[in-house]
């Protein structure tokens, strides 16, 4: 059994149930909704040509948003590859060459830093 499946029946039998609770528990998130986001994810990584088999960077803050993109990811059958956002960009873009990631999920403060 797979990870994302285990979440998937989380999601049909404790929908409402807290899946994730950030730092000090100011932010939560549901089985639901986690289900909603990362099938977004899923999506719009098939639009982008993304399959199985395939690697998809991540370059975002550690949060309920980077677990649903993380799910997301291994629903559409990719692996992900995480990277550290405060890491110099040259080592993030080797890591990104080396893996051979296809689309990489950025967090929009970030994205300036993952430009240059």
């Amino acid at each position: 059994m797979s990870l994302h499946s285990l979440i998937e029946t989380a999601v049909r039998e404790r929908g409402s149930h807290p899946a994730l609770i950030e730092g000090s528990g100011v932010g939560r998130m549901d089985y639901a909704t986690l289900g909603r986001l990362s099938d977004r994810v899923r999506d719009r990584l098939a639009a982008l040509g993304v399959g199985r088999g395939d690697r998809v960077g991540v370059y975002l803050r550690k949060s309920a948003d980077g677990v649903a993109a993380i799910f997301g990811i291994l629903k559409a059958g990719a692996a992900y590859v995480p990277v550290d956002p405060t890491a110099p960009a040259l080592r993030n873009a080797f890591i990104h060459d080396n893996c051979g990631v296809k689309v990489a999920i950025v967090e929009q403060r970030l994205e300036p830093v993952y430009r240059d």
